[in-house]
């Protein structure tokens, strides 16, 4: 006679290495320009979102990230079983976020609580209406089991992962009015500047962080070499051509301008030379103008065009922020660079200064001191 074998499915294996790189991947899109469908869906899930983003009981929104990543790993998993002894389509829901979710949340300084299954969520409760009546505020835990029912909803992993960058757009939204502490530039090698500048400059901001970083080089340099100069900066989403500025960042000496600035992240070719100089540079007589770019070098034709303007009596230079700074650098000593991290701090630190480019300082000044 056979014995019968019964094979029961295998509880979900959660691998929070790929958890890790997945909130990493995501928080990445969710600090930049947001794809139409997450929009949507934040457009579509506003009330419940403004609900679990304002509640004072962090949990809520924590195991709700939580779900989203255990649900991107396994669309089989059910999502309101975050612990392994509530069936075989559970996850465990703790060892998930004291592995991944805190840690992560941490480390980009969003406010957070200590562990959600530590507190709200323990005894082997389950994300349903059951668990409601020990909960203090209901209206969030509402919120809650309809935002989790989104997540049901969908079953393409770029479905989920669309829910997973909305999630995170809230919590730097969230971060956003909250106070991120600035880590100060203590000393570092040079090596490690141009490690800092690189991976800092990399951090979308609009422009803003090019421009602090390019505003602190020419400030420590009148500063410690007392050039006696003016220096004024543009706001950084003014157009040049309404202020009637020469450039984004333009130096003054005795009333005349030194030099010229502009501060870009966009390629620089020859008909953007050009432009320029019909623009800015002859209207405002500025003889000495510098491109200061972060990653794409200046096209063969720029430089081309910049010759022929240097024969007119214009000198037209490209340097990128990253070289332009270290070469300066090495050119003073332990006090200059002293100077320099201190201007450096003011203007990052500076209120108006997004949440999001002071977390992009940490991280970088972070890995770079541990280089």
């Amino acid at each position: 006679m056979k014995r019968l074998t019964i094979r029961r499915k295998s509880k979900m294996a959660i691998d929070y290495e790929q958890a890790k790189a997945l909130l990493n991947n995501s928080y990445e899109k969710a600090a930049q320009e947001l794809p139409a469908a997450v929009t949507q869906y934040i457009t579509d899930n506003k009330d419940a979102l403004d609900t679990i983003f304002s509640s004072k009981t962090q949990s809520y929104r924590e195991v709700l990230l939580g779900c989203a990543v255990a649900r991107y790993q396994d669309r089989n998993c059910n999502i309101r079983h975050p612990y392994v002894k509530q069936g075989e389509d559970a996850f465990n829901g703790r060892t998930l976020d004291e592995k991944a979710i805190n840690p992560f949340l941490f480390s980009k300084q969003i406010p957070c609580s200590k562990g959600p299954y530590l507190a709200t969520f323990r005894r082997n409760v389950t994300f349903t209406e059951d668990t409601r009546d020990g909960l203090r505020d209901k209206e969030g835990f509402d919120a809650l089991l309809s935002l989790i029912s989104t997540l049901e909803a969908v079953s393409e992993s770029d479905e989920v992962e669309t829910i997973i960058i909305a999630l995170l757009k809230c919590f730097i939204d969230l971060r956003e009015q909250s106070i991120v502490r600035l880590v100060p530039i203590r000393r570092l090698r040079i090596d490690q500047y141009r490690m800092f500048l690189n991976k800092l400059q990399h951090r979308q901001s609009g422009g803003l962080i090019p421009m602090l970083l390019t505003d602190a080089v020419f400030s420590t340099i009148n500063g410690q070499m007392n050039a006696g100069w003016t220096i004024e900066r543009q706001e950084i989403n003014a157009a040049d051509g309404a202020t009637g500025a020469p450039g984004d960042i333009t130096i003054y000496k005795d009333g005349a301008i030194f030099k010229a600035i502009e501060v870009t992240e966009r390629p620089i070719d020859g008909s953007r030379v050009d432009s320029t100089f019909s623009t800015k540079i002859t209207l405002n007589n500025a003889a000495e103008y510098l491109f200061v770019y972060t990653n794409d070098l200046p096209r063969e034709n720029a430089l081309e065009r910049a010759k022929a303007y240097f024969a007119q009596g214009y000198n037209i230079n490209f340097a990128s922020i990253t070289d332009l700074t270290i070469h300066i650098l090495l050119s003073g000593d332990e006090a200059f660079r002293t100077a320099y991290n201190e201007r450096m701090f003011e203007l990052f630190n500076a209120q108006d200064v997004q949440a999001t480019i002071k977390v992009a300082w940490n991280d970088a000044l972070t890995e770079a001191m541990q280089a």
